[in-house]
Formats: C-alpha cells, sequence, structure tokens
C-alpha cells in the first residue's frame, strides 16, 4: 500500500510539472517567433534542448511524429532508465561502496563525507558531467538545481501528505542542516551571478565540500555547545517543567537505554543514512531471505527469490513484471557483493558502466523531447531530470514518515542537496576549467541567466521551510506536508516562467 500510494503520489505531482513545463512553453513558442532549427538561442540567451540534442546519436521519430505524440516513448524511457539507476545504485552499488569502506577501515563519518557520499550523488555527478563535456549546456547544473528544490520542499511534502502520525521534529539538525545548506547556495549564486564559473570557483566548492565534512565529523561537540545553550536559555523555567524532563529521562532509562531526543552523529554521517534507507524502498515487496541454523546467510538465495518467487498482490505482481528485464540484466552483467564479496572491484566497476550509460540515455531522451516541445536545458532539468533521479528519496519520505522518523529524511535531503551542489557541479566545473583549450577546457558559460534567480528563490525556500516548521512548533504533520507542496508547485512554475522569459 506505502509503495502504490508513493508511485500514484510522484505521478500525480510529476503531471502537474510536465503539463506546466509543456503549457508554457506552447506559450514561448507563440511568443518567440524563431526558426528553431538553425536558431541556437532564445531571447534570453538559453541555450534550446535542441542544440543539445545535436551532440548525440540521431532519433527514429521526426520532430513532427515526436510532436504528435512519439515523445510518450522518448519519457518512457528515461522513466526506465531512472529505475535502472535506482535499482544499480541500491542493490550494488552502494554494497559495494560499503566494501571498500570496511576494507580501508573508515569510521562511518569518514565513509559518509568520502565515499559513501560520491556513492549517493553519482546520478547527479554523471548527469552533470554528461552536461558540461558532451552537451556544454545547462542540463547537468539544471538537475542539480531542480533536484535541490524537489529535495528542499518535495521531499517533506511527500512525507507530510503520507504520515499517519503527528511526528516532533528535531530542532538542531534541521536548524543546521538549513543553515549550512542557505549558506551553499548564497555561494553558487554568486558564483553564477556573471555567468561564467572559474578555476578558482569550482575549487572553492571543493574546498568547501572538505570543510563540510569536518564539521560534520565536529558535529557531536556542536552539539553538546548547542545543548550547553539551550540548558542556559530554559533555565528560567519552571521547576515543573525541569522535573517534567528528569522523568522522561527515568522513563527512557527504565529500559536500560536511554535514546537522547537529539540527532546522534555518530547514527551516521547524513549522506550515508540517505544511502542506507534508499533500500528501504526495495525492502517493501523483496521476500526474506532464509537464513541457516549458524546464522549465516545462504549464498545462492537472495538470487533465486529476487528473480523466480511471485509476489502477491495485483501491483506487486505488475511491478515484479515491469522490473523483471532490469533484474534479469543486473542479475547477468553485474556480480552481487553481498554474496560474493571478493568480486565487490568488479562490482564497482560494473555499477559504473551501467550509471553512466542509463544518464547518457536519459539526458538523450530528455534533449530529444526538449527539442520537441522548445524547452530550455535548463527546464528540463529541472523538471524531468531533477524528479526522476529524485524518486527514492520521496518514496523513502513516505516509508519513513510512516515508520515516525521524518526528522531523517529532511535531514538527509538537505544534506543530499549541499553534497549535489559542493561535490557533483564542483568535481566536473574542475576537471573542465583546469583542461587546456586544446582539450576542450577553459572557463564554463553559463547559458541560463535565470539559474542564479532560482538559487536565491531557493534560498528564500529553505528559510520558509524551516519557519513554517518553527510555526508548526515543529510537527511534520500533513499540514505541514501541504505547505511544502504549495510551495514547491508555486516555485517551480516560477523557475519555468523565468527560464522561458515570460516576465
Amino acid at each position: 500500500f506505502v509503495v502504490v500510494a508513493t508511485a500514484t503520489m510522484i505521478s500525480v505531482r510529476f503531471s502537474l510539472v510536465v503539463v506546466a513545463a509543456f503549457s508554457i512553453a506552447s506559450v514561448h513558442s507563440a511568443v518567440v517567433d524563431a526558426d528553431f532549427t538553425t536558431n541556437k538561442t532564445n531571447s534570453t540567451g538559453c541555450v534550446l534542448a535542441e542544440e543539445s540534442s545535436d551532440k548525440f546519436p540521431g532519433d527514429i521519430f521526426t520532430n513532427d511524429q515526436r510532436r504528435h505524440g512519439g515523445f510518450l516513448f522518448h519519457v518512457f524511457v528515461a522513466f526506465y532508465c531512472f529505475i535502472v539507476i535506482a535499482f544499480v545504485c541500491n542493490d550494488y552499488f552502494l554494497p559495494t561502496v560499503d566494501c571498500i569502506c570496511q576494507d580501508l577501515n573508515l569510521s562511518q563519518d569518514v565513509a559518509g563525507a568520502t565515499f559513501m557520499a560520491l556513492a549517493t550523488c553519482t546520478p547527479e555527478l554523471f548527469a552533470n558531467l554528461i552536461g558540461t563535456f558532451v552537451t556544454q549546456s545547462d542540463l547537468g547544473v539544471g538537475a542539480v538545481v531542480g533536484s535541490a528544490v524537489f529535495n528542499t520542499l518535495g521531499v517533506p511534502a511527500c512525507g507530510g501528505i503520507a504520515a499517519a502520525m503527528v511526528i516532533k521534529l528535531k530542532v538542531y539538525p534541521l536548524a543546521r542542516d538549513c543553515g549550512i545548506y542557505m549558506v551553499v547556495l548564497a555561494v553558487l549564486a554568486i558564483m553564477l551571478w556573471d555567468e561564467h564559473i572559474y578555476w578558482y570557483e569550482s575549487l572553492i566548492l571543493l574546498v568547501l565540500y572538505f570543510v563540510y565534512g569536518i564539521i560534520m565529523f565536529c558535529d557531536r561537540k556542536m552539539s553538546k555547545a548547542a545543548k550547553k545553550v539551550l540548558k542556559k536559555a530554559n533555565s528560567f523555567d519552571s521547576s515543573k517543567s525541569i522535573k517534567s524532563a528528569r522523568s522522561d529521562v527515568r522513563d527512557g532509562a527504565g529500559d536500560g537505554v536511554y535514546r537522547p531526543t537529539h540527532f546522534q552523529s555518530d547514527q551516521l554521517f547524513s549522506s550515508i543514512q540517505r544511502a542506507r534507507r534508499l533500500s528501504s524502498l526495495r525492502e517493501v515487496n523483496r521476500p526474506k531471505v532464509d537464513e541457516s541454523g549458524n546464522g549465516n546467510v545462504e549464498a545462492n538465495e537472495p538470487e533465486k527469490e529476487k528473480l523466480c518467487v511471485k509476489p502477491d498482490g495485483v501491483m506487486s505482481m505488475c511491478w515484479w513484471v515491469f522490473t523483471l528485464p532490469v533484474e534479469i540484466a543486473l542479475w547477468l552483467t553485474v556480480p552481487d557483493c553481498k554474496v560474493r564479496r571478493k568480486l565487490y572491484p568488479f562490482t564497482f566497476c560494473m555499477c559504473i558502466v551501467w550509471i553512466g550509460l542509463s544518464s547518457y540515455v536519459v539526458s538523450w531522451m530528455v534533449a530529444l523531447v526538449g527539442t520537441t516541445f522548445t524547452i530550455s536545458d535548463s527546464v528540463m532539468g529541472i523538471t524531468f531530470l531533477a524528479m526522476g533521479g529524485s524518486m527514492p528519496e520521496a518514496c523513502s519520505s513516505v516509508i519513513n514518515a510512516r515508520l515516525g522518523i521524518a526528522s531523517m529524511s529532511i535531514s538527509n535531503a538537505l544534506g543530499a542537496n549541499t553534497l549535489d551542489i559542493l561535490l557533483c557541479l564542483g568535481l566536473p566545473w574542475m576537471i573542465k576549467t583546469i583542461l587546456p583549450a586544446s582539450l576542450g577546457g577553459g572557463p564554463i558559460k553559463i547559458q541560463s541567466a535565470g539559474l542564479v534567480y532560482n538559487t536565491a528563490a531557493q534560498i528564500a525556500c529553505v528559510a520558509i521551510l524551516f519557519i513554517a516548521a518553527a510555526l508548526n512548533r515543529f510537527y511534520f504533520n500533513r499540514i505541514l506536508g501541504f505547505i511544502c507542496l504549495f510551495m514547491y508547485l508555486t516555485l517551480i512554475g516560477i523557475i519555468i516562467v523565468i527560464e522561458t522569459n515570460l516576465f
């Protein structure tokens, strides 16, 4: 039921964004009288998706055929590739990276800030690599900015609307992640202001990535300092409130384990938490694995049950049939390091191949759809690429909200946004800008002038998210969910209007 409800909710929201994008694009086509087969830019200077589609192989459909329904084939292929990427990252890539971290004897914090962060951001990283080096457009940066919008507002909206109970949000991690993310957004907006990215600007992003990791390493000390400040601020409270708090502590210790109410940094770094809970979506429909008497998992059982056992229920059966080709293809080409751990280096390489190829096909399909409806690369990245790549986070948010751990979903979403900007933008930009001109290197031209305003709008949205949570007394419920949904649809509409120059 959770999976079906989540899929329905995301499909409706995805359809709203698609309809809005196509409607505004149609109005823009009527306003701007241009021959898009020769003209490469619109009145805002944004490179259109047609210029990007020229960098990919030819299409089996003509532009007229795509306009009369052929584009649905490309939308389906892109959606299926999103599923492939989600399966690869969830079932193979993340366990492989976990094996690497174990062999290197890395702590949880270091693993989360390095390998796990790279693993969870791989789809966005490849999208920006393709946008930077292949299409040389705003497709990648649009995907990163769009996924940030979805993670900031869409993920809390999904979780809040689907929440079966009223959940108390933890103030400290929410304030910490919102503050860090707003600073990163401000830095990105300053870099996008002159519409050029230079090597020292990309270097700043990478340096900030390491600073972010250091901050997370020191999170426990920061949390203790914050608690001291809160204790001093609450020193004037009534003795009744203090006695009540002490009573809560004694009640929690009655089970032999005291569970503090504040976020624990040693649980896992935000990115590694995000990675772990990506698996919860798949575990809902996955049969349980039998264990032998000595507690060891049988080597052949996971693959046999995953591929051969049909699930119960009509919807589960339809999903099983729909994703069976993906499961078979991955089972034949990528060894499962959870079963054959020694093969994890080969698994790592094959995962990179699958993610790279799938990201390339997604970018290709998105560019063709954008060409068909004369939609700019940045808009396509903000809508199609962003929502498709963020579906696992949305589904995970729904599941976590029903389990009563919504604070983790919001913290992970905001932390993922920070990593996407610092790592997925900083690394490709750094490689591009330090390459010699003979190899196509040099400063990167940002084609869409609206990206800087969209980034600035996100700062306001993060502030509104925190203020809305505070006004709601930091309770995570359907009220906060619908507020986030309204803000998300409003922001996406504003971004599309800015990008299509309808102002």
